[in-house]
């Protein structure tokens, strides 16, 4: 069984001012629609290029926005994609995970990266240069957070013992990690830690290069099982790559929901792909994103699954 996963808005990157309306109702309608879960971009503070202002400036927090969709839900699972490990206290963000997920009646998701843009670590006092070797630190410190029992940590960035660290989440032993993220570093995290691998948009081609990566990250780690692969697809139902558009020339997920089943197939067929991360790309209002979330599991969804 295919499973789709879907992002509310909750910022402006789609072309259209991220609101709590927006956030809310999608959330609310991506679970009456069935998507399995729903995920949440993270940005604290963005520096004035005009792409990342326009899209990650307003950014709202994703604990605080999952908080309140999980009151507003009741089945679909809720994460974070990614939340940037170094921006927090790996502390503090333990137990608002493992908070989420008791009151969330055990749906958390927990999907990290280490991050890229160079001016918000600067901005957070975070050395970008720490970025990758504290994310690696920071997981390791969330599972000895939610264990049972006392706690006791010694690392590079935090160090302590016999520590007590309430609520421990309800899923045990840990809500799933996700690893984001297609780089070398990124494999090798997702090796040790993740129970899903989630990249970003790329070919078939790219995809399955990548995968071979990750089972060789997983052999040299002694993991005998490996991540399954949840990519992040991009849908955009254009009228103008409508079905008279070359396929050749067409961008990969837009087009016909014929064309962008098509193209999900082929993931299916030539890599072994189970699972979709759908972000619905080019919508200018919240209208056409409740209509696309529409159209893709009315007339996308069951072709793939075909």
């Amino acid at each position: 069984m295919v499973q789709f996963s879907f992002r509310p808005p909750n910022a402006d990157y789609l072309g259209f001012p991220a609101t709590p309306e927006g956030i809310i109702s999608s959330a609310c309608k991506a679970e009456e629609l069935g998507f399995d879960a729903l995920f949440v971009n993270d940005h604290i503070i963005v520096d004035n290029t005009p792409q990342v202002a326009s899209s990650w400036g307003n950014t709202y927090d994703p604990m605080v926005v999952l908080s309140y969709i999980a009151a507003r839900t009741t089945r679909i699972r809720l994460g974070t994609s990614v939340l940037i490990m170094p921006y927090r206290n790996p502390i503090a963000t333990a137990k608002m995970m493992a908070t989420l997920d008791q009151m969330s009646g055990g749906r958390v998701i927990a999907g990290v990266g280490a991050g890229w843009n160079a001016a918000e670590f600067a901005a957070l006092g975070v050395p970008f240069h720490e970025r990758g070797a504290r994310t690696t630190e920071y997981l390791r410190l969330w599972q000895a957070c939610w264990a049972p029992g006392e706690v006791s940590f010694h690392g590079k960035f935090f160090s302590f013992d016999n520590m007590h660290v309430m609520p421990k989440p309800l899923q045990q032993p840990s809500p799933p990690i996700w690893i984001g993220g297609s780089s070398r570093a990124a494999l090798r995290r997702a090796a040790t830690f993740a129970q899903v691998w989630q990249p970003t948009p790329m070919s078939v081609e790219q995809l399955i290069e990548s995968q071979g990566q990750l089972r060789q990250a997983c052999a040299e780690t002694g993991r005998q099982d490996v991540p399954s692969t949840r990519m992040s697809f991009r849908v955009n139902f254009s009228e103008i790559t409508g079905s008279s558009a070359p396929d050749g020339k067409r961008p990969q997920g837009q087009g016909t929901p014929a064309q962008v089943a098509a193209d999900m197939r082929r993931f299916r067929r030539e890599a072994n792909l189970q699972a979709f991360q759908i972000n619905f790309n080019g919508c200018k209002s919240l209208s056409q994103l409740l209509a696309s979330m529409d159209v893709f599991v009315k007339e996308v969804k069951p072709l793939v699954e075909q």
